[in-house]
């Protein structure tokens, strides 16, 4: 019996739906449940736009040891939106499509979730109050130690502080925080190699660019190796991540948002995946956004998408 797996549709208005029609040949060969927890219309609505068969079961809701399948949790019918338009009815129905989905993993029904992207600006008008899915699905599980991963073939990254303004990120680093994020990865990825990168220019250079290096980071470096983590840093953020492609470590601890993601997108845009550590569930994502520029077009890439959906599946049946 495979584990039901869950995904959620995201944004009605951006390429998520395009990027799950585009996909389900490629579900269909692999012999797991999938639950997609979105709308009958918004699914509708692209398939005939963009000629993109569905034909998807509507079913209540997950159910565990189902038969291999798509399956479609209608959690809400009839949803107001444009594609590439920010809308508060389509920023409702997407955090509703989470809830559902973080609802049946409570009861056990979906062993996995990969979320296909929201718009913040679309969902705070919908009234959810969290920067984004890491958020909020910490929240809902009630965890407190979480860190957003994302990774491809060639690089890891784990991200200190994400959705925030880069003026604040000095102020949210702490010793203590670092430390813990650094036990989370331990812990999460089997005693990696770890290096940590710095903040500031050079890593602060002993002090002349800054002295967050010298007064936070490395502290919680220091600890962190007595308790026997395998870590190393502050690093310049400059050359970290040439160290890490040469093999010398297995994941970058980075300071801020763009810090890690820059490299990532870098060197695999679109065949990169977003992986939750800290959750009771796995939880994975897609690397890129609602690309409200193209919704709508016919000319999304789908690959992020199938590489998230291979990264739970092995997730899960480890």
């Amino acid at each position: 019996m495979k584990p039901s797996i869950g995904i959620t549709l995201g944004d009605p208005a951006g390429i998520g739906s395009e990027v799950l029609l585009k996909s389900l040949f490629f579900l269909r060969s692999l012999p797991f449940p999938f639950f997609v927890y979105g709308s009958r219309n918004v699914i509708e609505f692209y398939s005939e736009l963009l000629n993109l068969p569905s034909n998807l079961p509507v079913v209540d809701g997950a159910k565990e040891g189902a038969p291999p399948g798509i399956y479609l949790v209608n959690v809400r019918d009839n949803v107001i939106f444009e594609p590439g338009k920010v809308g508060k009815d389509s920023g409702k129905a997407q955090v509703l499509y989470i809830e559902k989905a973080i609802e049946d993993a409570k009861e056990g029904k979906i062993k996995a979730i990969v979320t296909l992207p929201i718009n913040k600006e679309s969902a705070k008008l919908g009234g959810f109050p969290f920067p984004g899915h890491t958020e909020f699905l910490a929240h809902s599980f009630g965890v407190k130690e979480y860190a957003m991963m994302l990774a491809n073939e060639k690089l890891k990254v784990v991200l200190q502080t994400t959705h925030v303004a880069l003026k604040d990120v000095p102020n949210l680093i702490t010793e203590g925080k670092i430390l813990s994020k650094l036990r989370l990865i331990d812990k999460s990825l089997r005693n990696p190699r770890i290096a940590v990168a710095g903040l500031n220019p050079h890593a602060g250079e002993n002090g002349l660019f800054g002295d967050e290096e010298l007064k936070i980071i490395k502290p919680a470096v220091e600890k962190a190796r007595k308790e026997g983590i395998n870590v190393t840093g502050p690093l310049p953020a400059d050359t970290v991540f040439v160290r890490a492609l040469k093999g010398e470590f297995d994941v970058v601890l980075c300071m801020y948002h763009d810090q890690g993601l820059i490299p990532i997108k870098l060197l695999g845009f679109g065949n990169s995946v977003n992986v939750t550590l800290g959750l009771p569930i796995i939880r994975t994502s897609v690397d890129h956004g609602t690309a409200y520029d193209i919704a709508g077009k016919g000319i999304a890439n789908p690959e992020s998408f199938k590489t998230a959906v291979k990264v739970a599946v092995e997730l899960t049946t480890r």
